[in-house]
C-alpha cells in the first residue's frame, strides 16, 4: 500500500502486528469444530505465516534503523507467539468429516450469495456437457495436428517459449504489454488499461490457500497503488523438484490465456473498471460468479477476437476449458455426493495434472464450496448474453455495457441490455 514515508509504513505495520494476537485469541475462543480439509490448510497457513513474519521482520528492522523503534521487535515476537498458540490449539482438535459441513448449503449459496437462478442439477449437467464437448474438440484438433499422438501428449510436448532460458516473470510481463496494445486497438478504455499491475511471487502466507496463479486487486483507485498477479513457482509437498518443473512448463505453455485471465481483459481490467464506476454502491459490489465468469470469458475473447488462432494455442485453450468443466463437476459433485474424491482426482488427471497436484487442487476446492463452479457457469452466462445481444450492437459497446453496469446478477444484466436497446431504438 502506498505510504508517504518509510516511517508511516513502519507505524502502520506495527498497528497491524499489534492486532494479530487479539484476532488469534478470539479465534481460539470461537472455533469449536473444524472440517478436516480446513484443519490441514489452517496449520499449513500458520507455518507459512510464521515464515512470512520472519521476512517482514528483516525488512522492517532494516528499514527502521534510521528511525529506531524498540517496540517493533516486541510486536513481531508477540505476533509469532500468537500464531504458535493457535497452532497448538488446532493440533489439539479432532477434525470433523468434511461431509458434515456445507453439504446442504450449495443451493442456498447459489440463490442468496451468487443470486443465480440456476439449479444445482442444471449446473452439474452443464459442466458434464461442456466436458464432453471440449473432449470432442480436443480429439478433432489433435487429428489435424498429429493423428498418431494423443491430445495430452501434444499438450505436454508443446513449449511456445524456451522453457530453460526464458524467465517466467519476464514472459508474463511482456504478454501484458502485448495484450494492452491489442485491446487498446480493440476499443478497451486506454485509461483503465494503464492501471498499474505487477507480477510477483505469491507471498508465503497465501501459498496454502491460493492457486499457483492468482490476482489481488488494489483496494482504491489511487494511481500509485498496484494490483498484483501472483505466481507460485515452488510447490510444497513430495517430489517438489519434479512438480516445480511441470508447473513451470504449464506456466510457459498457457501464458497467453493465463495472462488474459488474470490481467487484461480479465481480473485486472474488470477490477480497474469497477473501482472507477461513479455509482458508489456498484463500485463496491464483487460477485464471484461475475468475477470468475468474466475472467474465463476473457480467455474466450482471445479466440473470438483473433488474438490466438494457431492449432496448438487452440489446443491449450480447449484444455483449459476442459479443466474448468472438471472443476465445476468436482465442486458440485463432491458437495452433493454425485462423485467421490477418487473420481474428482481422475477428472483432473485427464486434464493433465499429476495425482499429487490433482489432490492438492481438490483439497483447495473443498475450502470454499461453490466457488469453482463460478468459472464455468459465469463464462456460460456471458456467452449466452453475447449470443443474445452481441449481434445487435458492436462488440466493444457490448463489453462496455456489461462492465459499466457493475457486477450485478445475470438476469439483471439481460434486463439492462433490453432497456439499452429499447432506448437506442427510440433515439
Amino acid at each position: 500500500k502506498p505510504a508517504e514515508s518509510e516511517r508511516e509504513r513502519i507505524t502502520r505495520a506495527m498497528a497491524r502486528l499489534g492486532d494479530i494476537p487479539k484476532i488469534l485469541e478470539q479465534a481460539v475462543e470461537n472455533i469449536a469444530a473444524v472440517p478436516e480439509t480446513y484443519l490441514q490448510a489452517s496449520r499449513s497457513m500458520v507455518t507459512d505465516c510464521k515464515t512470512y513474519l520472519k521476512t517482514v521482520a528483516t525488512r522492517l528492522i532494516d528499514a527502521a534503523t534510521s528511525h529506531p523503534e524498540p517496540t517493533l521487535t516486541l510486536c513481531l515476537d508477540k505476533a509469532t507467539a500468537a500464531l504458535e498458540t493457535l497452532d497448538r490449539y488446532l493440533s489439539s482438535l479432532k477434525p470433523q468429516p468434511d461431509q458434515v459441513f456445507a453439504v446442504n448449503t450449495l443451493p442456498q449459496t447459489l440463490k442468496d450469495h451468487f443470486l443465480s437462478i440456476r439449479s444445482v442439477d442444471e449446473i452439474y449437467q452443464m459442466a458434464v456437457d461442456d466436458w464432453h464437448e471440449n473432449l470432442d474438440k480436443l480429439e478433432k484438433l489433435k487429428l489435424n495436428i498429429d493423428p498418431s499422438s494423443s491430445w495430452q501428449d501434444l499438450y505436454h510436448g508443446y513449449f511456445p517459449s524456451d522453457i530453460d532460458r526464458t524467465d517466467t516473470i519476464s514472459l508474463y510481463e511482456e504478454e501484458i504489454d502485448r495484450l494492452k496494445n491489442f485491446f487498446r486497438h480493440g476499443g478497451l478504455d486506454a485509461g483503465v488499461l494503464a492501471s498499474p499491475v505487477e507480477i510477483a511471487e505469491t507471498p508465503a502466507y497465501l501459498r496454502s490457500v491460493r492457486g499457483a496463479a492468482s490476482f489481488a486487486a488494489a483496494f482504491s483507485a489511487d494511481g500509485e497503488e498496484k494490483s498484483y498477479f501472483y505466481i507460485t513457482s515452488h510447490l510444497s509437498g513430495q517430489n517438489t523438484s519434479e512438480a516445480d518443473k511441470l508447473l513451470k512448463k504449464r506456466f510457459h505453455r498457457e501464458f497467453k490465456l493465463l495472462t488474459a485471465h488474470e490481467t487484461i481483459p480479465g481480473h485486472h481490467y474488470l477490477d480497474a473498471v469497477r473501482r472507477s464506476l461513479s455509482n458508489p454502491v456498484r463500485r463496491q459490489i464483487e460477485s464471484p460468479l461475475f468475477y470468475e465468469g468474466w475472467a474465463s470469458y476473457a480467455e474466450y475473447m482471445l479466440v473470438d477476437e483473433g488474438y490466438i488462432s494457431s492449432p496448438m494455442d487452440l489446443l491449450v485453450d480447449y484444455k483449459r476449458r476442459l479443466w474448468r468443466s472438471a472443476r465445476c463437476q468436482v465442486d458440485v459433485g463432491l458437495t452433493t455426493g454425485k462423485i467421490n474424491f477418487e473420481k474428482a482426482v481422475h477428472l483432473l488427471n485427464i486434464c493433465g495434472f499429476s495425482t499429487e497436484e490433482a489432490g492438492r487442487q481438490v483439497d483447495r476446492f473443498r475450502l470454499n464450496p461453490g466457488y469453482q463452479l463460478c468459472y464455468s457457469l459465469g463464462c456460460h452466462e456471458f456467452k449466452q448474453l453475447k449470443a443474445t445481444y452481441g449481434s445487435r450492437m458492436e462488440t466493444q459497446k457490448f463489453h462496455r455495457a456489461i462492465l459499466e453496469g457493475g457486477e450485478i446478477p445475470f438476469q439483471l444484466i439481460g434486463r439492462r441490455f433490453e432497456e439499452l436497446l429499447a432506448d437506442s431504438t427510440k433515439s
